[in-house]
């Protein structure tokens, strides 16, 4: 059964970060059929599963944000005049339900995320964009927004979402073969930060980690015919939208070779149609490869991928439509991780990210947002582009977790820094048991993003946030 953030070595935990979807072709409902077809196997599995154990857990986090802009109002190139309707403080509710049950042969395991959002901000940027698109000048502006914002406190100033981060049925009809269908983590690799070899799962976040992490519907068979051979494939639908043509369907493979102080990974995935009039792609054809050491007790791991395009647009200039960079595209990845005996677990990156933009491109899309803001506003297809983290093509991370016995606590620094682009992203995060059962937790989390060099257009000069203070409160059921 998988448990939240558990990665390929080790227990730490990421989240993702999101690409623009492919656009939609002429559809047929292959997600609704896949649906169907997983409730006719959950239907068969029941009497398997239902004499399984139950188990039943989550968490409940309300959670308290406070910001300072790197700009007065936020006016930074992304968010010029507060677009977006940022405030200094935020409160957000988060529950977190998770049910498994494991059979003899069957297992089905659901987890939900409850989130809460602020409407009266949402809809304060919406009408915002909307009087910037139709000429509306500042003054009216304004006053549209205060109207909007007004209304929707004295309604309900939040409404809820529903996320399925998982929903699968899993079948083992011999020992050596497991059929999972259904919502799924495909994670895989060796890295803290980036990972090049996992090519079905959105990317994740290096600087965020204490997300969740959504997994990806499809259908997976894992043969395992002896203790140094794993090998699954997959059938995949792409992790954004509800309708899909066949040609969009992904079909993927990856065969682990264990031994014992070395594991390789060889992984190639099949993406779907490509054209040269397709708009973006997030899923491109790709071939990649793993391997992991143990060196007198330091792991030393690296990670590589080429893919037959980028996942990431190029912008034009002059704010017109981005377009697909058609051109096989190499990432890599380089680390070291090692555990020291008083509980210290340290971790050092190297990512070349074959899908960020050197300084050109990053010049071209400042100019592009500064046509946007002068013509009407940034379109959802620019918002998009902006990917902190992977924006530039060199990264380096440094991790350290310290377990602190003595106060029942834990601590965590992070930081990742772009050699090329001079951005520099802190996250430090402490969190401390409030019981002794350990069913009730707080974490505060600081996240600081710095522009060493604001010429190189990077992340920090982009962004309309400079820095955050989160506190939260953890129960877990």
């Amino acid at each position: 059964m998988e448990s939240y953030n558990t990665r390929a070595r080790g227990n730490r935990t990421w989240g993702n970060g999101e690409y623009v979807p492919p656009a939609v072709k002429p559809t047929i409902p292959v997600r609704r059929i896949a649906w169907t077809v997983g409730a006719l196997i959950l239907f068969a599995l029941a009497p398997t599963v239902a004499t399984g154990q139950v188990t039943f857990g989550g968490e409940v986090k309300p959670e308290l944000g406070f910001t300072v802009p790197r700009a007065g109002n936020y006016a930074a190139p992304l968010n010029r005049g507060n677009a977006l309707g940022l405030t200094d403080v935020t409160f957000r509710n988060e529950i977190n339900l998770k049910l498994g049950e494991m059979g003899e042969t069957g297992a089905l395991d659901v987890w939900l995320q409850l989130k809460q959002y602020p409407i009266a901000q949402m809809l304060t940027g919406v009408s915002s964009l909307t009087a910037a698109s139709a000429g509306v000048g500042e003054p009216q502006s304004g006053l549209l927004e205060s109207a909007v914002t007004d209304v929707a406190w004295s309604a309900d100033p939040y409404i809820y979402t529903v996320d399925i981060l998982r929903a699968n049925v899993a079948w083992t009809p011999v020992p050596d073969i497991r059929v999972i269908l259904g919502r799924q983590s495909y994670l895989t690799g060796y890295g803290y930060g980036w990972n090049p070899v996992d090519l079905a799962n959105p990317p994740k976040d290096p600087t965020d980690v204490s997300a969740y992490v959504r997994g990806v519907d499809g259908l997976t068979i894992r043969y395992s015919p002896a203790a140094w051979l794993v090998a699954r494939v997959y059938g995949a639908l792409p992790s954004e939208g509800r309708r899909w043509s066949y040609d969009q369907l992904l079909a993927g493979a990856e065969v682990t070779l264990l031994a014992p102080v070395a594991e390789v990974k060889l992984a190639g995935l099949y993406g779907g149609e490509e054209g040269n009039s397709d708009q973006s792609d997030a899923y491109p054809h790709a071939v990649a490869a793993a391997l992991y050491l143990d060196v007198v007790g330091i792991g030393v791991y690296g990670e590589g991928v080429v893919r037959s395009r980028s996942r990431r647009n190029a912008p034009d200039p002059t704010g017109g439509a981005t377009s697909v960079r058609d051109n096989p595209i190499p990432s890599a990845l380089l680390g070291l991780e090692y555990y020291f005996a008083s509980g210290l677990a340290v971790a050092a990156e190297y990512f070349a990210n074959g899908e960020g933009w050197d300084q050109g491109a990053r010049e071209d899309y400042a100019d592009a947002l500064d046509v946007l803001n002068a013509g009407g506003g940034i379109t959802g297809e620019y918002y998009g582009l902006y990917t902190p983290s992977y924006f530039a093509r060199h990264y380096g991370l440094i991790n350290l977790t310290l377990p602190w016995y003595d106060v029942d606590a834990s601590f965590n620094a992070n930081v990742v820094y772009s050699f090329d682009s001079r951005a520099l992203f802190l996250t430090p995060t402490a969190i401390v048991n409030l019981n002794y059962e350990g069913t009730l937790v707080t974490e505060f989390r600081y996240g600081g993003l710095y522009s060493l060099e604001d010429d190189r257009r990077n992340e920090a000069w982009l962004s309309p946030v400079g820095h955050t203070v989160m506190w939260n409160v953890r129960y877990h059921y």
